[in-house]
């Protein structure tokens, strides 16, 4: 199976430089050449529609059920390490690499509680525990979304739109409606639309499933909807991540890793992070290479930092203590749980596979 490290200069935080640029917001990271020439257009309105879970091969191998966003479909670009929503969705949010914004996984590690905490959730892992009285990563990693720095640029408006499916308030109808209503007003607008679809459905039934292909003919329908609807727009469509369809390794299957460990793994099932207690970090290696075998690669801390996986810029303070000891990064089929309490998915994501790495990029010109 093919795999590739993140392309930091062909990627999402270099489309998000681009729009950031658009709205004469400064950055530090190069943009999209390809999306620049489009953007010198002077649209009125730009809209960034976010898919979770589509990725490129993905969308290419269902052309027959997603025929409008196909056409419109003009290359991939590269996701971040790991190929995973918390990573690189805040990277879409922020116009930061993870190794600034700080969001390094599902889980991660904080020194100064000396546990392992699910970011989105403000668990302890494994727990229903709240680590503090506040909400841990909006807190220590409060970054300044482009959203709120567009909306402080004269002339300009920026909002964010979310759609969950399993929230029945919420609905792409509901949004693309909001969102041409926006595109009306006076000002140079900025819209940022997250939908958890076809993210959601992969986990629970698979990529290739009659559920994906379902949910992405839907998806694809009410995209070109939006898109028709609109006037004086450049809609780009995006993914955060794509898919894998996998199976598991339980560590709680192998007692002498377990006790080789400082508690809980991190980060997430395909770029998994092991804290090792110090007496076993010099054998660690060798044992845990005898359970993952070819299905995934294994990296120090060292070799993390220096390969620059979590991209370039200046170190978010939490960035060092949230890496662990080692790292096991997915290129096979294989997913990491801890033991038979974690939840195992029909599909997964956040290793270096192209099927997690390369996400698409839709381009729609609005007359």
């Amino acid at each position: 199976m093919q795999y590739r490290y993140p392309d930091y200069e062909n990627g999402l935080v270099n489309l998000m430089s681009s729009i950031m640029s658009d709205f004469h917001i400064r950055t530090t990271h190069t943009s999209l050449k390809s999306v620049d020439k489009e953007l010198k257009k002077n649209y009125k309105n730009i809209v960034l529609v976010l898919f979770d879970g589509l990725g490129y091969n993905i969308l290419k191998r269902n052309q027959d059920v997603c025929p409008f966003l196909n056409k419109h479909l003009k290359t991939h670009i590269s996701s971040v390490f790991p190929s995973t929503t918390m990573a690189a969705r805040t990277t879409v949010e922020s116009g930061l690499n993870p190794v600034e914004h700080g969001w390094l996984g599902w889980d991660m590690y904080f020194k100064e509680f000396n546990a392992v905490i699910t970011l989105t959730r403000n668990y302890i892992k494994g727990t229903k525990r709240k680590p503090a009285p506040y909400h841990v990563a909006k807190t220590l990693l409060k970054y300044e979304s482009i959203v709120d720095h567009i909306n402080k640029q004269p002339g300009c408006h920026s909002e964010k739109i979310t759609v969950y499916s399993d929230r029945k308030n919420e609905s792409f109808r509901k949004a693309r409606k909001k969102i041409k209503k926006i595109t009306k007003n006076p000002f140079k607008n900025y819209i940022y639309f997250y939908s958890n679809e076809p993210d959601h459905i992969e986990h629970k039934y698979g990529t290739d499933s009659k559920e994906e292909r379902h949910i992405l003919k839907k998806l694809d329908k009410e995209f070109q909807k939006m898109c028709t609807s609109l006037k004086d727009t450049l809609v780009l469509g995006i993914s955060d991540h794509g898919h894998l369809n996998c199976d598991y390794i339980t560590l709680s299957d192998y007692p002498e890793i377990v006790k080789m460990l400082d508690e809980n793994i991190s980060i997430d099932n395909r770029a998994c992070s092991f804290r090792v207690k110090k007496e076993y970090l010099a054998v660690f290696p060798k044992k845990i290479k005898e359970v993952l075998k070819e299905d995934f690669i294994l990296m120090s801390k060292d070799e993390i930092i220096e390969k620059k996986l979590y991209g370039y810029g200046k170190e978010n303070k939490y960035y060092r203590d949230g890496l662990g000891d080692y790292f096991a990064i997915g290129i096979g089929n294989k997913a990491i749980r801890y033991d038979e309490n974690t939840k195992k998915h029909k599909s997964s994501h956040s290793g270096l596979t192209d099927e997690e790495m390369l996400v698409p990029l839709i381009l729609y010109r609005s007359k």
